[in-house]
């Protein structure tokens, strides 16, 4: 595996698999490497913590790292070219063009991180100028950055072919996230409630028919002190908007925190009109 802190001249015009992370990779971001080298194309990771995303620079700071753990992984599973730039090479020449993420980017996460989605599509416009993949791979455990990502390719016609790849969870029900590994034994136990705070949601929805009667019900049930929840929406994931009588496929997005660390997942399923 070829690892660079700056691209060179040698990957220009190769047809590349990009898979963007912030590292401290686990079985959710093998799995998006995975996917891709099936694809038959030169597989290129990034790893990089980019700070324009982080509204609270405490979470920056503290979000874990283990670069040579990730190597390894990496090299295991036979990626290509490692590209772990620093934040000079990204944003150092005042030239970066800094992306507004909209309404969209402004709801439900962008609401309670001010900024975020900003910083998600400069950094992955930024690295796509750098790398000028013909494809790259998001989870979709990230929801609302993957539509906002799909989106933007979208309209600003970029030449590169967005995958999803599947959520992968623990035993528990729980979504794996870089994250998790600041938990305790009985935080992770605890952050499983996200799972079913969505599993609960979807069936009363599917049951009721009714949006703000089905979320109340769930919060009411599933009722746990330890798990601080800050949203909870069933939206149209075709538009991102709340859900509405004529939805034919809907997500349910959930954000909350356990022992201090702030924790999202989602479900979706297409509703029987």
């Amino acid at each position: 595996m070829k690892h660079l802190n700056q691209l060179d001249s040698e990957i220009n015009g190769q047809e590349l698999f990009f898979i963007p992370t912030m590292g401290s990779l686990h079985k959710g971001h093998l799995s998006l490497i995975e996917n891709a080298k099936t694809f038959g194309l030169k597989t290129i990771v990034s790893i990089f913590v980019n700070p324009k995303q982080f509204n609270d620079s405490s979470d920056y700071e503290k979000y874990p790292r283990d670069l040579e753990r990730d190597f390894q992984s990496l090299n295991q599973l036979g990626v290509d070219i490692l590209f772990t730039p620093n934040e000079d090479y990204i944003y150092g020449d005042n030239l970066v063009n800094v992306v507004d993420s909209g309404n969209i980017g402004k709801k439900y996460e962008g609401n309670s991180r001010p900024g975020h989605f900003d910083g998600v599509l400069t950094v992955v416009n930024r690295l796509f100028e750098l790398v000028k993949p013909k494809k790259a791979i998001f989870g979709k455990k990230d929801a609302q950055q993957l539509f906002l990502i799909k989106e933007y390719v979208k309209n600003e016609k970029l030449d590169i072919e967005i995958h999803e790849g599947d959520i992968i969870r623990d035993s528990n029900g729980l979504a794996l996230s870089s994250r998790n590994q600041l938990l305790s034994n009985n935080g992770l136990v605890t952050a499983g409630g996200l799972k079913r705070h969505l599993d609960t949601l979807k069936e009363i929805y599917i049951e009721t028919g009714s949006i703000n009667e089905s979320v109340n019900k769930t919060l009411n049930t599933c009722q746990d002190s330890k798990l601080d929840i800050d949203y909870l929406h069933i939206l149209d994931k075709d538009t991102f908007d709340e859900a509405t009588e004529e939805t034919k496929n809907a997500i349910i997005i959930i954000a909350g925190k356990v022992e201090g660390i702030r924790l999202i997942d989602n479900i979706d399923f297409k509703v029987e009109l």
